[in-house]
């Protein structure tokens, strides 16, 4: 155990003892060196030892270790809350823009229609503004602009037709998909007071209900956090 505190006398003593041996020592090293040096216009025992003692000291320094990020609690919860509430509202657009779709009303006398949309027959959703509303407070303007505009590769999804009303396209071809969302469970990853990675845990709809983890991203925007793309 070390004791901080002034050194006895005792101690003084031991210490000049020492320094007079470590400064004969090197004398007599010293003159070894040159013995052994002369004639030879160089100390070819120098450099070796000399690389040795640097890569010694190298050696004996040590980087910092780096520190992770960590929010403080109230920004966990923040970031806890906002998951939440973006799982909930993705798993809604998913099924919305690329895995479902919604029914719809057929045309007069089963015609096509002409412009490539028929009539959304939905209880819940009847106007083009309440379900861009839920992309728009869910992704980033960025993301957002792309699943209203062209999720899927061959248009908008959804459009206002002519007469009023909401119309979805008539070629929906939903994205396979056969994974489960009951109960899912989720972990956040934070990378700063603005970024946080997402881990969610679903599973496939099989007989053994296999776990599936599937990750995402949030950023906190202007207008709150909104994940930079669709979770699937």
């Amino acid at each position: 155990m070390k004791i901080k505190g002034k050194y006895s006398e005792s101690e003084k003593l031991h210490f000049i003892i020492l320094g007079a041996a470590a400064v004969l020592s090197v004398a007599v090293f010293v003159i070894v060196l040159l013995v052994l040096g002369k004639g030879g216009g160089s100390n070819p025992a120098g450099t070796p030892a000399q690389t040795t003692a640097a890569s010694t000291s190298a050696a004996a320094v040590t980087e910092p270790e780096e520190t992770g990020y960590s929010p403080d609690e109230e920004l966990k919860e923040e970031m806890r809350d906002a998951v939440i509430k973006l799982i909930s509202d993705n798993y809604t657009v998913l099924r919305l823009y690329y895995v479902k779709g919604m029914n719809h009303k057929d045309e007069p006398y089963g015609n096509i229609p002409e412009d490539g949309y028929y009539t959304v027959s939905n209880k819940n959703y009847d106007a083009l503004e309440q379900i861009e509303e839920i992309v728009d407070r869910t992704f980033t303007k960025e993301f957002a602009k792309t699943v209203k505009s062209d999720p899927l590769g061959y248009g908008p999804i959804y459009i206002t037709r002519s007469n009023g009303t909401l119309g979805i396209i008539a070629n929906f071809t939903p994205m396979p998909y056969n994974r489960s969302w009951n109960n899912p469970d989720f972990e956040i990853e934070p990378e700063s007071d603005t970024e946080c990675g997402i881990k969610i845990f679903i599973h496939e709809k099989d007989e053994a209900e296999t776990p599936v983890t599937i990750e995402g991203h949030m950023t906190k925007t202007e207008d709150g956090w909104r994940l930079i793309s669709i979770i699937y």
